[in-house]
């Protein structure tokens, strides 16, 4: 019984490195972004990224079509949650990155590159004023590519 248990820690052991190492490969911490997602993001976006309808837009599979366009990743760090939050550059880098790589695993582009804290103080502010037309003016650009997979009303 002793033997089966040790196999069993190991292969948690084991499990968690890994999952901690492509973590780390994709560029986050898991658990502080998982915190920091709850403590600034989930209280408008829910806790499985879903949103509400009608007045909060889903994030879960729906960012990585965003951060196909150069203008869709500054959109994502400048909305006014992400823009005017309380979270240091890095944090926000590793919200993104975490949310992007869990939340969005079937959407992320295959060249999708990790935000990083210096091109989140670069672009960041000022956060977007109105918010609405600009996503309107993105989600437009992909159904124009052929991308049709982001609603134009949320």
């Amino acid at each position: 019984m002793k033997a089966r248990h040790a196999r069993v820690w190991l292969a948690a052991c084991a499990f968690a490195l890994g999952a901690s190492a492509h973590a780390q490969e994709r560029g986050y911490d898991a658990a502080s972004a998982r915190e920091a997602w709850t403590l600034n993001c989930m209280g408008c976006h829910t806790g499985d990224a879903h949103a509400i309808p009608g007045k909060v837009p889903p994030l879960s599979n729906e960012l990585g079509h965003f951060v196909r366009l150069p203008e869709g990743r500054e959109f994502v760090m400048r909305v006014p949650g992400a823009s005017n939050s309380s979270l240091s550059d890095a944090e926000l880098a590793n919200v993104l990155n975490w949310l992007i790589d869990t939340k969005n695993a079937d959407t992320r582009p295959a060249d999708f590159r990790p935000y990083t804290a210096q091109e989140i103080a670069a672009r960041r502010r000022p956060a977007l004023t109105d918010v609405a037309k600009h996503r309107a003016a993105l989600v437009e650009r992909m159904h124009k590519s052929g991308d049709t997979a982001v609603a134009e009303q949320y």
